[in-house]
């Protein structure tokens, strides 16, 4: 067996310090983040007719509607593999796969309406796994795993989206996209051997290159199915490209993340109407309000089912073979 080579961890205090730091600049940028999407929100709906909304709400084509669900059920499904990929990989003797793919499930509907995704994902998880037996140090070990792949797969389409060529890039896309593509194959280089990354007293080994690989795979697959779902409710004579959209959808996710908002609530919406002219804001607006309820409300509802159901098994089920209830 090969040896595992340490990353370092920082020193406890200069961790401490930084830990405090990025908080507070979390929550600043946060703050200016909600308040920029609720001056902007302010002025597209001011100049809209709800009249229009509804028009183009009951214009959207139903076929296009059953493929943001399908579409939606793939990015989950790639969700949920994450989870299976990493909990195979920190205790695959105590966590089934359909436990694991259950958490995952679980813990992305939940976070992407109720927001905060480290604490509300973070503690569905836990719920899950510790039921299986897994200790605090496993159950952060798969979040980290997980959310790895989750970041592999923002960076595969982001460079896939770059090599497309969408307008914003200028003509510099595949230039973003290369640079992009040689950091993916110098992490991949890098993890042909076996390493591990200290962070405090956890320590987790990372995944080896074909592990990455797999992850990166994953990602692609999912965010493509997340962007599909919202690209489908755009009305079919307003949407543009699909390449042009990509970094759209991109850059509006992630700022709905780094603003704490349930589910990005106001500033994804106030990216993806700001990138389309005014006359077409209405039509937009009716596709965001379908992606909500497809993709958002509906994962949300069937968790919700669904953790109730395990909570009730789990009162009833003996207390060694919580792993089966899955």
């Amino acid at each position: 067996m090969r040896k595992v080579a340490p990353i370092p961890a920082l020193p406890s205090a200069l961790s401490h310090r930084a830990r405090r730091w990025l908080r507070g600049l979390s929550w600043l940028v946060s703050m200016l983040l909600l308040a920029l999407a609720a001056w902007l929100l302010h002025r597209y709906l001011g100049a809209m007719r709800w009249h229009d909304v509804a028009t183009a709400l009951q214009d959207l084509p139903r076929a296009h509607v059953i493929g943001a669900v399908a579409a939606t059920a793939i990015s989950f499904a790639m969700l949920a593999t994450f989870d299976v990929l990493a909990a195979r990989s920190v205790a695959p003797s105590r966590a089934s796969p359909g436990l694991a793919a259950f958490a995952g499930f679980a813990a992305h509907a939940l976070s992407n309406t109720l927001g905060f995704h480290a604490v509300t994902g973070g503690a569905v998880r836990y719920r899950v796994y510790a039921a299986a037996g897994l200790g605090a140090g496993d159950i952060a070990r798969v979040v980290g795993l997980a959310s790895l792949g989750v970041g592999l797969g923002y960076a595969v389409l982001g460079a896939a989206g770059l090599a497309m060529e969408p307008a914003v890039a200028n003509g510099w896309g595949r230039i973003g996209a290369a640079a992009i593509a040689l950091l993916l194959a110098g992490l991949l280089w890098w993890l042909a051997r076996p390493r591990s990354l200290r962070i405090g007293r956890w320590a987790v080994v990372l995944p080896g290159s074909g592990a990455a690989l797999l992850q990166m795979l994953v990602g692609g697959v999912e965010m493509s199915a997340a962007i599909g779902a919202m690209y489908l409710l755009l009305p079919p004579q307003i949407a543009p490209p699909f390449a042009d959209f990509v970094p759209v959808y991109l850059t509006a996710l992630l700022a709905g993340i780094a603003s704490h908002a349930p589910g990005g609530l106001g500033v994804f919406e106030a990216i993806i109407l700001g990138a389309f002219p005014p006359q077409a804001r209405a039509d937009v607006l009716a596709g965001l309000l379908c992606y909500r309820l497809v993709y958002n409300l509906l994962p949300f509802g069937v968790a919700s089912l669904a953790l109730g159901v395990f909570e009730a098994r789990q009162r009833r089920a003996p207390a060694q073979q919580p792993a089966d209830l899955v």
